[in-house]
């Protein structure tokens, strides 16, 4: 890279460039796309694990001097005081390089309109999650400061240039708060499918103790109390003697292990529930995925649940599962009742139940979903697509003034 003979963009992601390619896999593409056009840097805590080479070779790399660990509640919480803290140094830090406009590729409250005051008006922003209303739903006493954060939050969001979402849905509901809909541009989640794909599945089965006459319900993730395991566990406890070969794979880790382990054991599920516990590699966290026979998407139904497709959602359909999930707004854009899986309403699981069963007692309609979601994902998800629709957008930007 010819570091000063081109325009200069920045791309600002608490966790840094190693988790932020974890998360969005198209990253070091887009960097690398982005840096045949400006000059690159990229702000962000350090890594915990090598950086990507196409975002090392091209971008200059500013990291703060901390970590954040993902699986634990507290060291998050501190961790984004703290971003949040660096933002105003900088932002004028990058007002000071020259550079041309910031892209913040997540939705940390307060965020936009701190890259406004310190660095300026071309700013570019993804709104996919709503963090305080998470927190805030159990606390009540915060309610009415996450209110005043969140409506802070559109009156700055209104001013941008460019938003992207990670669904139709978030871009509709944005233009209802007055944001103009011609500057929203919805982008999926890319997947890596060289990563995330269809594997032996009977060697995946054999790692976990699975016979072939076990169906297997697989969720992967942090595991955080909005992601509703316990209401899956619990409903899996009433299902034992309908189908006592019911099983639920949990890959991950997060603040509500110990309460879910605690659960299991308080219902006697030990064999019906395994928890995996957080993996390292993504080869084996795909070969998890293959595993199971059904893949779980599941949130409690918060309002910031609709706002987003998951993780989960997108590598389970990468590997092929049929796809139960929760009747969200983003995610209903993408699971098809009898197309690709089953939706089902997450403050009743009733529904959830059923459709579990049923999918429990057919495998050749486990197939035909799961072959649909995974010729599904290929078309949605490619990560070609996802890079071109990122970057030009944030190209148009570096003829802003």
């Amino acid at each position: 890279m010819n570091v000063g003979s081109k325009p200069k963009v920045a791309l600002w992601f608490r966790y840094g460039p190693a988790e932020h390619t974890e998360l969005f896999h198209a990253m070091p593409r887009i960097v690398e796309a982005l840096a045949k056009h400006a000059e690159v840097h990229y702000f962000g805590l350090r890594s915990r694990k090598p950086i990507p080479e196409a975002i090392l070779c091209n971008a200059v790399i500013h990291h703060l001097p901390f970590t954040i660990d993902r699986t634990s509640g507290r060291d998050k919480l501190v961790k984004t005081g703290l971003w949040l803290l660096s933002l105003p140094w900088i932002g004028s830090y990058c007002k000071h390089l020259g550079i041309q406009f910031v892209y913040i590729d997540e939705t940390i409250p307060l965020t936009a309109g701190l890259a406004r005051m310190f660095f300026g008006p071309n700013v570019a922003i993804t709104v996919a999650d709503f963090f305080l209303d998470i927190y805030a739903d159990q606390r009540p006493l915060l309610r009415p400061l996450a209110r005043w954060i969140q409506s802070y939050d559109y009156s700055q969001w209104k001013h941008l240039p460019l938003i992207f979402t990670r669904a139709v849905f978030t871009q509709q509901f944005l233009s209802s708060k007055g944001c103009d809909s011609s500057k929203i541009h919805p982008v999926y989640d890319p997947c890596d499918m060289t990563v995330y794909r269809p594997v032996d599945k009977a060697a995946a089965r054999r790692r976990f103790g699975y016979e072939d006459r076990h169906t297997v319900l697989v969720h992967h993730g942090i595991l955080h109390p909005n992601k509703g395991n316990d209401r899956i566990i619990r409903a899996l406890a009433e299902l034992r003697d309908q189908n006592p070969d019911l099983r639920y794979l949990l890959i991950g880790d997060g603040p509500d292990m110990p309460r879910l382990r605690n659960l299991v054991r308080e219902l006697r599920m030990e064999s019906m529930v395994i928890f995996t516990g957080w993996i390292e590699r993504l080869e084996d966290v795909n070969m998890a995925l293959n595993a199971g026979d059904i893949g779980l998407v599941m949130r409690i139904g918060q309002f910031s649940d609709n706002f987003h497709t998951t993780g989960a959602l997108v590598h389970s359909m990468a590997c092929g599962l049929p796809i139960l999930a929760a009747r969200l707004g983003g995610v209903a854009e993408i699971v098809r009742d009898d197309a690709n899986g089953y939706l089902f309403d997450p403050q009743d699981l009733s529904e959830f139940k059923t459709r579990l069963l049923a999918l429990a007692a057919d495998r050749s309609l486990r197939e035909r979903l799961g072959a649909a979601a995974h010729t599904m994902s290929v078309d949605l998800f490619d990560m070609d697509s996802v890079t071109r629709r990122t970057v030009d957008p944030l190209r148009r930007l570096l003829c802003k003034p």
